[in-house]
């Protein structure tokens, strides 16, 4: 297992341009092969969920050309309509190649998705509203196998305004026939940027950004070039590595108006921000501040990929934190491993009290999942001595190279594969 040296004490500041999202590339990926055209992605950024994604893409046929940091994808020569199983397993996004595969194929066969544990995700959503337009679906030995002989346009009504249903409908109902109406639809920054591509793309998409979205069926769609935004949880995570260390940073790229329920979190700790029309300025306090309580949920509320971070910046705040986490019911995994390092951290139910302490220990600690292996990395940028941070695999699914990031900012953060 590999795991990241860290060792703890030193300042994270200085200036960092943010790389592109992780969260809206993947679903950008997907939608690639609604087009039988070239579709060229500038600004994508170098993770495992990504080279997951191209690898899932050249199965399918496809012909990937990889630029510094710009894909070029060629989807007219797809022959394949089924995804293997160990392909699926790697993460939780693969299962929006269903439906952009039953958009331009008719058929898939896939897996159940896999990913990070961090609680029941099921995709009940995303196949009841499939099966209202015209998918005919069977499940064999864990298989999803999908029939769609015709494609209607339907009103869906999502019980909760999940990201991926929300995605996984776009991708089906833009080569449907008539009028596809999303009710209590997502309103997430990363909805936002594939009904943009898509629409680069030919697409008919209406209220973007808002709880309902109306599609229009088109016969077909074209290539398009099209640019990766910022990752706001990358951001985030420095602005938080920034703060838990004393530091000032300055960040190129990410767009303030996406990440305000994050900011007003810093704000509250003590942090100072100031922007302009580049980045983001945050300067630490010199004593992080806590009595207060966040709460996770949809957007605009404040993301759960960002909850796991706050919980580290808040271990070493004065005063006491509620945090409530609505959203995943097993985002709590990385709380026992800031404890070990000495965060006094308590549970009841889907709710933790953060009581600030004075100093954290460094300690050998686990990553059980992506943002939370990010957050003990955090914690152990703070810490007295040294840490191991385990699970490196997890992490490297959506920061890219978070040891160099780190250190071109002043820590010192060295990541040993499992074979070193």
């Amino acid at each position: 297992m590999g795991y990241y040296l860290v060792e703890g004490g030193h300042t994270i500041g200085g200036e960092f341009v943010v790389r592109g999202s992780k969260n809206a590339i993947l679903p950008i990926l997907a939608a690639s092969i609604l087009t039988q055209d070239e579709v060229v992605l500038d600004n994508c950024p170098d993770i495992a969920d990504v080279k997951t994604s191209i690898e899932i893409l050249q199965q399918l046929g496809c012909v990937v050309k990889q630029e510094g940091r710009s894909l070029m994808i060629d989807s007219s020569t797809i022959v394949q309509t089924c995804i293997p199983e160990y392909m699926v397993c790697k993460m939780r996004s693969s299962v929006l190649y269903l439906g952009a595969l039953l958009a331009r194929m008719h058929h898939a066969e896939i897996g159940h998705p896999g990913g990070c544990e961090i609680g029941r995700r099921p995709i009940d959503l995303h196949l009841r509203a499939f099966e209202k337009m015209g998918v005919h679906i069977k499940e064999e030995d864990h298989i999803f196998c999908c029939d769609a002989p015709v494609l209607l346009g339907y009103h869906i009504y999502l019980e909760y305004p999940s990201v991926g249903a929300t995605e996984n409908i776009l991708l089906l109902s833009v080569r449907a026939e008539g009028t596809t109406v999303i009710h209590n639809a997502a309103r997430e920054p990363e909805i936002i940027t594939l009904v943009r591509f898509l629409r680069a793309c030919g697409a008919e998409i209406y209220g973007e950004g808002t709880p309902t979205l109306m599609i229009e069926g088109v016969r077909r769609l074209h290539g398009a070039y099209f640019t990766i935004p910022f990752d706001r949880i990358e951001a985030g995570t420095l602005l938080c590595a920034s703060a838990i260390t004393g530091g000032n940073i300055y960040l190129y790229g990410p767009e303030r108006q996406y990440m305000e329920s994050t900011l007003e979190v810093l704000k509250q700790a003590g942090c100072l921000l100031r922007y302009d029309e580049e980045g983001i300025y945050l300067q630490s306090p010199k004593q992080l501040l806590s009595d207060f309580s966040v709460a996770t949920g949809p957007y605009p509320a404040f993301p759960t990929d960002m909850q796991p971070l706050v919980m580290s910046l808040l271990t070493l705040a004065k005063g006491t934190c509620i945090m409530s986490e609505t959203v995943f019911e097993a985002r709590f995994r990385h709380v026992e491993q800031l404890c070990h390092m000495g965060a006094n951290i308590q549970i009841h139910g889907r709710n933790a009290a953060v009581f600030g302490v004075e100093r954290l220990l460094g300690a050998d600690v686990v990553a059980e999942d992506l943002r939370g292996g990010a957050a003990l990395i955090l914690a152990a940028l703070a810490a007295e001595g040294k840490s191991k941070v385990f699970g490196s695999r997890y992490v490297e699914r959506g920061y890219e190279n978070i040891e160099d990031a780190l250190a071109c900012l002043g820590g010192r953060v060295h990541l040993y594969k499992k074979d070193e």
